[in-house]
């Protein structure tokens, strides 16, 4: 299982891979790192959008704070509270807290991008779906909405047997209306990330890899097609914010400078906890769930 995934399973509470190579867990740090989350609950808690469950969000917080024990207080509170403004849970599927070294990383999935774009009046469902190359599809542009798109996994088969993925593709209900569908195949990926990812072509240029296109391509591929999708969908100022700051951590020079997807102010420093150690500062490397070609530049 990659690193990635275990980073993200940390960050949620469940076990890694190897639970027999996992470190002992500081009791001491845990327990401070609880007090902290405590003493500031209310600051979390009070920048939560209405619809969303102080309790239950507070609760997945606690679920990874163990992991961020040795990242620095601003950096958990940055991105602790991207996740409040934004009303995402840091819950691995709408936003991971991920520390990189001592910097705990807010990281918007295709999910929260999803998740935002529901809370428009008007927008009544959001798809998202792999094709695979066994599925049946069809797409033809001509033919009226909706019959000009459909696709029917192969049910029979195991994800495996239903061959790689070719297509990523997302669509959204608005006003008892579908949308344009959204189709991105990986050619397509390939030239969005050469196009507009300052931290691809850095880490290219460092010849270091460790961009999160390099390590979780698919991820990438994913958020590509749910954000092509809010140009055809009515779109709320919240997620509008959103693709910007996520757009202004890709262009940063230094994590700690811009906290991936944070919209907060700097006003709130504070000293780095007991206890942290620095480590390198990279993406990890990711699992794919389709086609395992995540670096593939072809």
């Amino acid at each position: 299982m990659s690193e990635l995934k275990d980073r993200v399973k940390l960050a949620t509470g469940q076990a890694p891979a190897d639970d027999e190579q996992s470190p002992v867990t500081d009791l001491a740090l845990t327990d401070q790192s609880m007090a902290w989350l405590q003493s500031r609950a209310t600051y979390f808690t009070d920048a939560l959008p209405r619809h969303v469950d102080r309790a239950h969000f507070m609760s997945v917080a606690r679920a990874i704070m163990p992991s961020l024990s040795r990242c620095t207080d601003y950096s958990i509170t940055s991105a602790l509270l991207a996740c409040a403004r934004f009303g995402l849970e840091p819950d691995g599927r709408q936003a991971a807290i991920i520390p990189y070294g001592d910097t705990a990383t807010f990281q918007p999935m295709y999910e929260g991008y999803i998740e935002l774009m529901y809370r428009h009046p008007r927008v009544d469902t959001v798809h998202f779906n792999w094709i695979r190359k066994k599925d049946q599809w069809d797409y033809t542009p001509t033919d009226p909405s909706p019959r000009d798109f459909f696709h029917k996994p192969r049910v029979d088969l195991t994800e495996e047997e239903r061959g790689k993925v070719v297509l990523a593709y997302a669509f959204a209900w608005i006003d008892g209306r579908r949308s344009q569908v959204i189709l991105l195949n990986h050619s397509q990926a390939l030239a969005i990330r050469n196009k507009y990812s300052k931290a691809y072509a850095k880490a290219e240029k460092n010849n270091k890899r460790d961009s999160a296109w390099h390590t979780d391509f698919d991820a990438m591929w994913a958020k590509s097609a749910v954000r092509r999708l809010v140009k055809v969908v009515p779109t709320s100022t919240e997620l509008a914010e959103l693709i910007q700051s996520d757009d202004d951590a890709d262009e940063a020079t230094s994590v700690p400078s811009v906290i991936r997807g944070t919209v907060i102010s700097h006003d709130d420093a504070e000293a780095q906890a007991p206890g942290q150690q620095q480590a390198p500062t990279s993406w990890p490397e990711a699992a794919q769930p389709g086609s395992n070609e995540a670096g593939d530049e072809s």
